[in-house]
């Protein structure tokens, strides 16, 4: 005998429709994106290299603790505080309201010390959109395939990218070109007074970064 829950639930899979692939939206989707998801070339080309000594802490190797190469700490693990601090930072900006923005990374190499906070790595999008764009979300390769004709930049060991269908219909609209990102950068590290700016400092100043 078949109970009332039961039925239900077979019933509610009866009247589910088939599942449409939604291939075909993408690029309008990538176009939404594309009005606010775009660094400045120039200024991440002035900037050049990953803003601050991170990658991405976890349960074995929690915020704040010291990465270490050949004994020697050449970082420490953090979330993505310090990523959305390069990509505003980088652009000038400081403070003001981030409600309805999600900051994502364009590559998975969170264990990438190089990449974890390189501004040609990072995108501003709308929250709703965030999810689009993890892994091998749907709006990856279109991220993906921008930071390396824009920017001219990928991780090391990435595979260069592909173009992805209809991406030569978008228009990327980006932010106000900052001239001096790296000035300011600094002038944050050295202004700011929190838990993880007297650890990034000293790492900073000994790698040549400040």
């Amino acid at each position: 005998m078949i109970s009332l829950s039961a039925r239900a639930g077979i019933d509610l899979m009866t009247r589910l429709p088939r599942f449409v692939r939604l291939d075909d939206y993408f690029p309008c989707l990538c176009r939404i994106v594309a009005q606010t998801s775009g660094l400045h070339p120039d200024t991440v080309c002035a900037v050049g290299r990953a803003v601050f000594p991170i990658s991405r802490a976890r349960k074995d190797r929690p915020r704040f603790t010291p990465i270490l190469q050949q004994g020697q700490v050449v970082g420490i693990y953090d979330d993505n505080t310090t990523p959305t601090w390069a990509l505003l930072w980088s652009h000038g900006i400081a403070g003001g309201s981030r409600a309805g923005w999600a900051f994502a990374h364009v590559w998975t190499v969170s264990d990438d010390i190089k990449s974890y906070t390189h501004p040609a790595n990072l995108a501003m999008l709308p929250e709703c959109l965030a999810s689009l764009t993890d892994k091998s979300g749907p709006l990856t390769a279109y991220l993906r395939w921008h930071a390396w004709t824009a920017y001219g930049w990928k991780p090391e060991h990435a595979a260069q990218p592909e173009m992805p269908t209809g991406y030569s219909d978008l228009e990327w609209r980006y932010f106000t070109k900052f001239d001096a990102p790296n000035a300011f950068i600094a002038q944050r590290i050295t202004e700011l007074d929190n838990q993880r700016v007297p650890l990034l400092r000293p790492i900073m100043q000994k790698r040549g970064m400040l």
